[in-house]
C-alpha cells in the first residue's frame, strides 16, 4: 500500500484554476491530517521577467533600477497571490505554509518537490487549447511529465 503524502505542495499564480486545486488540496489535507504548502514562483530579477538579453540596449539602466522596485513588485504579488489561496480554502482547518520561489514557475515547483518529505502536486490546469498548450506548453504540464512525485490537476469547471 502506498505511503500517505506528508504535505500537499499547492502551486498558486492568483487565478481561478489555482483555486479550484487549492479547494481539492483542503478536500484532501483534513482528513490526512497533513499541511498544504503554497508554492509560488516568480523570477527573482526583472530581466528575466522581461527576456531582455544582458547586451540589449538600456538594459544597464535597468538593471540599476529594478532591483529594489522588482523586490518590492514579488513581495505585493506574493501577497495577493497567497491571499487569494487562502481564501480558497473556505474555512478548511488546515495547517497552511508559503513558500515564494525563484526562476521559471516549472522548474522552481519541480525542484521544490525534489527537497519535500512524501510530497503530493496538486495543482490547477490553465485551459489552454491544444494548439497553444503544443506551442507554449503549460506549468502543469512540464511538471506531470517530470515529476517524481504524484501529482493530481484540477480542471476548473465553469
Amino acid at each position: 500500500m502506498a505511503e500517505a503524502p506528508a504535505v500537499i505542495l499547492a502551486p498558486v499564480d492568483g487565478s481561478d484554476g489555482a483555486g479550484a486545486a487549492v479547494a481539492f488540496a483542503a478536500a484532501l489535507a483534513v482528513p490526512l491530517s497533513v499541511p498544504i504548502r503554497f508554492l509560488f514562483a516568480i523570477p527573482e530579477d526583472a530581466l528575466d521577467v522581461l527576456g531582455m538579453p544582458t547586451e540589449a540596449a538600456g538594459v544597464d539602466q535597468l538593471k540599476a533600477y529594478a532591483p529594489e522596485q522588482f523586490a518590492k513588485l514579488r513581495q505585493r504579488r506574493s501577497r495577493q497571490v497567497f491571499d487569494r489561496a487562502r481564501s480558497a480554502l473556505l474555512g478548511a482547518a488546515v495547517d497552511v505554509e508559503e513558500v515564494l520561489l525563484s526562476g521559471e514557475p516549472a522548474a522552481a515547483i519541480l525542484e521544490h518537490a525534489k527537497g519535500a518529505d512524501r510530497p503530493l502536486l496538486v495543482m490547477g490546469s490553465r485551459g489552454l487549447s491544444r494548439f497553444s498548450e503544443m506551442l507554449v506548453g503549460s506549468v502543469s504540464h512540464r511538471v506531470i511529465h517530470h515529476a517524481t512525485c504524484p501529482v493530481t490537476i484540477v480542471p476548473l469547471v465553469p
